[in-house]
């Protein structure tokens, strides 16, 4: 009886993963606002998506070449229309995991997510190094927050279907 219990136990991991439940991504929100001050100075590493398992989506498909896109577990949105919609409609999520960044090399860094979790990391991460939720908001569904003596901003857009998670200076 024991053995049966205990292989059930077992199986449920297992179970999560074959239903597209997977662990979210852990990217430090201090690494991704210091990349964000260095691509300001122009001293960049590309390397900084790779190392958390994302993988490089090759910018022929997009129009032009300002932006760098990376992806975990998404795939292409095909209603995505460019004339109509904003550029982070690009990608449809997987499952549950998926993540999407835009590295605009000009300066915005969109992230874009359709789990929870990852909004409650993201700003968790803000909150421990200062930022604070600002009372101005750009639009109705923005949050913004902010830190005394930064000059990177973070906004929050929420969308029934997603998010997208923005630092831009």
């Amino acid at each position: 009886m024991r053995k049966i219990i205990f292989s059930v136990l077992l199986s449920i991991p297992l179970c999560l993963r074959a239903q597209g439940n997977l662990p979210l991504l852990q990217m430090p929100v201090l690494e991704l606002l210091q990349y964000q001050v260095q691509k300001g100075k122009r001293a960049v590493t590309p390397c900084l998506f790779s190392k958390y398992g994302l993988r490089r989506i090759p910018t022929e498909l997009v129009v032009d070449g300002s932006r760098q896109l990376w992806g975990w577990h998404v795939s292409p949105n095909t209603d995505f229309d460019q004339s109509k919609q904003p550029f982070y409609r690009l990608f449809a999520k997987k499952d549950n995991s998926s993540l999407a960044i835009i590295d605009d090399r000009g300066g915005t860094l969109q992230i874009v997510f359709w789990n929870k979790g990852y909004y409650r990391a993201f700003v968790s991460g803000l909150q421990s190094h200062g930022y604070q939720l600002q009372q101005v908001r750009p639009a109705n569904n923005v949050l913004r927050f902010q830190r005394e003596g930064s000059s990177v901003i973070a906004d929050v857009t929420v969308w029934a279907d997603m998010y997208v998670f923005e630092l831009h200076s």
